[in-house]
């Protein structure tokens, strides 16, 4: 897989509150970013616990991940959680999400011009953990070439891609990290997965 991914810590705390998980599987690849409320080891904890999950139960349908998680981290303080899933038989990505997690997609199209205008999909509220209402998943088209990142509110919103040019584009690694440089905040944990379908 063409990945990217980076994590830092408010304040150089030995303990961060956003984590991330990628796996793939036939023609399957599942995309996963946490953010534990708040900072700090019990964010940690949230967090971890959340990916502990969602990975031993990537074979389950979204929704069914969604509501088993949010009862297995209830002891915890919870948090935001985001999952992506590609499908490279049907071409499409199906994503879902809870809390201020954020993804965006760039098309393939797009990398030659000059103004880039990332897809931007929504999540639902609430609080793994603590409870939601409700939690529609949203299914677009993905192809080869076309790259998809998820990321915590530590990143800034709205991302400026065409100071990077498509160069850049060749390497997933050195994005996150440009990424996490460029927009993250000094005030919380951050994180940056990356994806693209090379």
């Amino acid at each position: 897989m063409a990945i990217g991914s980076v994590k830092q810590s408010f304040g150089d705390n030995k303990h961060c509150g956003d984590q991330f998980g990628h796996w793939q599987k036939g023609y399957q690849v599942t995309l996963c970013i946490v953010d534990g409320l708040g900072h700090g080891k019990h964010a940690e904890i949230a967090a971890r616990a959340a990916m502990t999950y969602v990975a031993s139960h990537l074979t389950n349908p979204l929704l069914e991940i969604f509501s088993g998680c949010n009862k297995e981290i209830r002891d915890t303080r919870g948090g935001a959680m985001g999952i992506a899933i590609i499908d490279k038989k049907a071409c499409t990505l199906t994503y879902a999400g809870i809390g201020n997690t954020r993804i965006l997609i760039l098309r393939r199209a797009d990398f030659k011009e000059t103004s880039q205008k990332p897809r931007y999909l929504r999540s639902d509220y609430g609080i793994v953990g603590a409870g939601y209402k409700h939690l529609v998943p949203e299914t677009v088209p993905f192809v080869p070439g076309d790259l998809v990142m998820m990321y915590t509110d530590g990143v800034k919103e709205l991302i400026d891609f065409t100071a990077y040019g498509p160069p850049l584009y060749k390497d997933m690694q050195e994005l996150a990290e440009k990424i996490i440089k460029d927009w993250g905040r000094d005030t919380d944990d951050a994180a940056v997965l990356i994806y693209t379908w090379d």
